[in-house]
């Protein structure tokens, strides 16, 4: 634990550890595709190593319940161009399958194939583990340790990036 004394070195040692979180937590996702790669049948692991992250993410909402693009779009929070590009990735791959509904000639449902419903679970078990490594990590802290560290993580997600500066609520 590092010790400060005053509330300036504790803004500046906390500022410090974040930027080290970040330089050892930013990787190009490496171990997850691993992990991925490892868990899924031979005639997936390129697809396992190859589809970006992104669109694994969508690969998952799909999974929840047949879209369209337009609705993928929404859910994720993404462009719609962004979504449509990542979806066309996620065919070509055999995971994703266009749809058209019945009666309605322009739109079309996004569903999984049977190797994109194994990926998807692979890929769900692969987030279940980081999570269960992560709780068993914060499981060591007391609650109002937990307190603390949920309220200002919370109070950092409420912000917002202004150029290079962190900006709160009542700040904008």
């Amino acid at each position: 634990m590092v010790s400060v004394k005053t509330k300036m070195e504790a803004v500046g040692a906390i500022t410090d550890l974040l930027g080290a979180l970040s330089d050892k937590f930013d990787t190009d996702d490496d171990a997850e595709r691993d992990y991925m790669a490892e868990h899924c049948p031979d005639h997936l692991k390129g697809a396992a190593r190859e589809v970006p992250t992104l669109a694994m993410h969508l690969l998952d909402r799909i999974a929840d319940e047949p879209v369209n693009i337009v609705g993928l779009a929404a859910q994720s929070g993404q462009l719609k161009g962004t979504v449509s590009k990542h979806v066309q990735r996620l065919v070509d791959a055999g995971l994703v399958e266009r749809n058209p509904v019945p009666g309605n000639r322009k739109e079309i449902r996004l569903g999984l194939t049977e190797d994109g419903r194994l990926v998807a679970r692979v890929h769900r078990r692969m987030h279940e583990e980081k999570d269960a490594g992560i709780h068993e990590f914060l499981a060591r802290y007391s609650a109002a340790e937990l307190a603390t560290v949920s309220k200002v993580l919370g109070d950092l997600l409420a912000t917002e990036l202004r150029g290079v500066r962190l900006v709160t609520g009542k700040d904008r």
